[in-house]
């Protein structure tokens, strides 16, 4: 259970820059890209119209900060885990959407008015996204 603070750094940024990426495809595809622009003037929907701004806040403070906290806790319980490449990734992916994934949707789901296609979209989004965060945790931790 030993934790490697360069490599959990390193790991951390490697797949927030994967993730983002990723994200980048699953929320600009021509799919959401439609849902998002309909409910753009949604009043449950924050303004987006500085992109440069949000794109930044959202690398550093959805996407960084979390996948550095992950690494971590991936380091730490890596021996707990079945030991396989695949196995890895998915106990690491179900534990992720268990952990940060169902939450947030529920607590959006409850306590907002946030359009239900676009929570769907979050979810499926927020699911693969965890999943890729856990296949290069257990490519490169």
């Amino acid at each position: 259970m030993a934790i490697n603070i360069l490599q959990g750094l390193i790991g951390g940024l490697i797949a927030t820059v994967v993730w983002f990426f990723i994200g980048a495809v699953l929320y600009m595809n021509p799919f959401a890209a439609k849902w998002y622009k309909k409910y753009e003037d949604d009043p449950s929907v924050k303004n987006r119209k500085d992109m440069k701004s949000f794109l930044i806040n959202t690398f550093v403070f959805s996407i960084l900060i979390q996948c550095v906290i992950f690494a971590f806790a991936y380091q730490y319980i890596e021996t707990l885990l079945p030991g396989t490449v695949l196995m890895n990734v998915l106990y690491f992916g179900i534990i992720l959407v268990g952990i940060k994934i169902i939450p947030r949707f529920l607590d959006m789901w409850v306590q907002s008015k946030y359009p239900p296609v676009l929570l769907t979209i979050e979810l499926i989004n927020g699911a693969i996204g965890s999943f890729v965060i856990a296949i290069v945790f257990a490519l490169l931790l």
